[in-house]
């Protein structure tokens, strides 16, 4: 008896999987991507729901902690939400921080970026409150890593295989700097496992992964570095998502790829162009 929840966990995730696929054109997920290619443009809404499915059937099979289960569940699920309705209802005509927030800001427009700022913003602080123990130190470096890491896969989800590259080397830096002392191996390797398997549609230029998918990523991602790296490892790469965000802001990451001989060889190794 206690398999037939999770086949019943998993059958469910295939059904909505099919459902979003097949409604995706009515609910404007079909976009045209960097080739002028109509495209699934977030198969992240699809891909949460075998997330949840498999981490839930894996606690009820006694494989996990509910704690674990239930703090990546909660802040990844929030996250994907706010990717979600920004993929849906979202307009692509003002772009990064700075263009929400001065739209917010001086013309009163909430954009759903900002609110999906502002959510992500408050998701970190929750969150961050919940693995320091209450250590103000860590708090703080929990409530901006996660949210920042949240959001660097969507910087990076502008071509093929970008974003889920930058996803399995943050993923895979944690797990080598933790060793043998990675809390909840278990979960992080389903949600790897799930990553990959969607990621080959995203390789192919066959789907996006979409704000959906890249904020509940890069949210599981930074999740796995707050609790398992010390201080440093967090100021570090705070730093590093920083400073690319930045550097978004004004010039193209894009550009920058294609004009670095180096990072361009890479480039075209994780996915089509």
């Amino acid at each position: 008896m206690k398999f037939l929840t999770p086949i019943f966990l998993l059958l469910t995730a295939i059904i909505i999987h099919i459902a979003i696929f097949r409604l995706a054109p009515k609910m404007g997920l079909v976009k045209l991507n960097y080739k002028k290619t109509p495209i699934m443009a977030s198969y992240g809404i699809a891909a949460f729901g075998y997330i949840a499915a498999i981490l839930v059937a894996l606690a009820l099979l006694g494989y996990g902690g509910w704690r674990e289960t239930e703090l990546y569940l909660a802040v990844m699920g929030a996250m994907w939400a706010l990717g979600a309705a920004d993929d849906i209802f979202g307009n692509r005509d003002v772009g990064g921080f700075k263009g929400h927030f001065k739209k917010l800001l001086l013309e009163r427009q909430l954009t759903t970026g900002a609110f999906k700022a502002i959510g992500g913003g408050c998701v970190g602080i929750a969150a961050g409150w919940f693995v320091s123990g209450g250590n103000p130190v860590k708090w703080a470096l929990a409530a901006l890593l996660i949210p920042l890491a949240s959001n660097i896969l969507n910087l990076f989800d502008l071509r093929p295989g970008r974003a889920v590259a930058v996803f399995f080397f943050g993923l895979g830096v944690t797990c080598i700097r933790a060793g043998a002392q990675l809390a909840a191996p278990w979960l992080i390797g389903s949600i790897a496992i799930v990553a990959m398997a969607f990621g080959v549609l995203d390789s192919r230029a066959k789907a996006m992964m979409g704000d959906s998918g890249s904020n509940a990523l890069g949210a599981a991602m930074g999740l796995a570095m707050v609790t398992n790296t010390g201080i440093v490892f967090q100021i570090s790469a705070i730093i590093i998502i920083v400073a690319i965000h930045l550097y978004s802001e004004k010039r193209s990451v894009s550009a920058l790829i294609e004009r670095n001989p180096v990072l361009k060889s890479i480039d075209r190794r994780l996915g089509v162009r």
